[in-house]
């Protein structure tokens, strides 16, 4: 064994490397960001985000480190799966419309309602005050009606495209502001309000029991990666899985940890969602 294979300068040469890509990128990274941008826009799927490689990148790493065939085909196979899971929960994060957002959209609405009573100008105004994906989805309301005319299509449209239960309560009191008196209509959003902002509590304090079982995730991926990281570097932890049947254990043993920490994740999910 060559004194580069050795378990030690394997590390150091790993995390030169690391270093010296890192350097780079925070040397080249501001010059190529709107470039790269740009692409991004144009070739890769719109809930595509860099973070979401890291996954593939580490995992071909191991892969090459491991040199076992069954084991790196298995690591690349696991590291596209994860960052094609990652971008389809960072395109559902997106989606989700936080409680202060939209409690943040109705106060502007209301305060611009007094003033201004009329619907669709007022949303027009107020949701310059706040962020996508909230501010799109009522720009789309406006543009239909002033392309329709027709306040029901308008509301239609925004009802198409949005499940959420608060939005869909803002726009029932919106379709009374057709017809109902400015005083009654103030009064709704108030009340929304009151309990937009209980609910916002129960989300904040439910993300915080939450979190010590996304503690537990973390932890199961850290060790999966340590695991295969030292397997990979020192021969004397590699010997036992160089045979057919030692790689198909480890890919079992990995698999079982990567599994449990895929449904601790799901069933996080699940309560975020019931409480969102």
């Amino acid at each position: 064994m060559g004194i580069a294979s050795t378990p030690i300068n394997m590390l150091l040469l790993g995390t030169v490397i690391i270093i010296v890509l890192a350097l780079a990128w925070d040397t080249l990274g501001l010059n190529l960001e709107p470039i790269l941008k740009r692409y991004r826009v144009r070739l890769l799927p719109r809930h595509f985000n860099w973070k979401a490689l890291v996954p593939v990148l580490v995992s071909v790493v191991l892969a090459v480190m491991m040199r076992l065939p069954l084991i790196s085909l298995y690591l690349v196979i696991v590291g596209f799966l994860i960052t094609a899971h990652t971008m389809r929960r960072s395109d559902r994060d997106r989606e989700r419309f936080a409680g202060s957002q939209i409690i943040q959209h109705i106060l502007a609405f209301r305060s611009m309602y007094l003033l201004q009573p009329s619907v669709f100008l007022t949303l027009d105004t107020a949701r310059e005050k706040v962020d996508e994906p909230l501010r799109g989805l009522i720009g789309i309301m406006v543009q239909t009606y002033n392309a329709t005319a027709s306040p029901e299509r308008a509301f239609a449209e925004f009802r198409r495209r949005s499940d959420n239960v608060y939005l869909n309560q803002f726009v029932h009191i919106l379709e009374m502001g057709e017809i109902a008196p400015t005083g009654a209509v103030v009064k709704a959003l108030d009340g929304m309000v009151d309990r937009l902002r209980a609910h916002d509590i129960l989300h904040r304090e439910s993300a915080a029991s939450l979190a010590t079982i996304t503690g537990q995730t973390s932890f199961m991926h850290g060790v999966a990666i340590v695991s295969v990281f030292l397997v990979s570097v020192v021969p004397m932890l590699r010997a036992p899985y160089s045979p057919i049947g030692g790689q198909i254990l480890f890919i079992i043993i990995l698999s079982i940890i990567l599994g449990a920490s895929y449904y601790i994740d799901r069933t996080i999910d699940n309560l975020s969602e019931r409480i969102s």
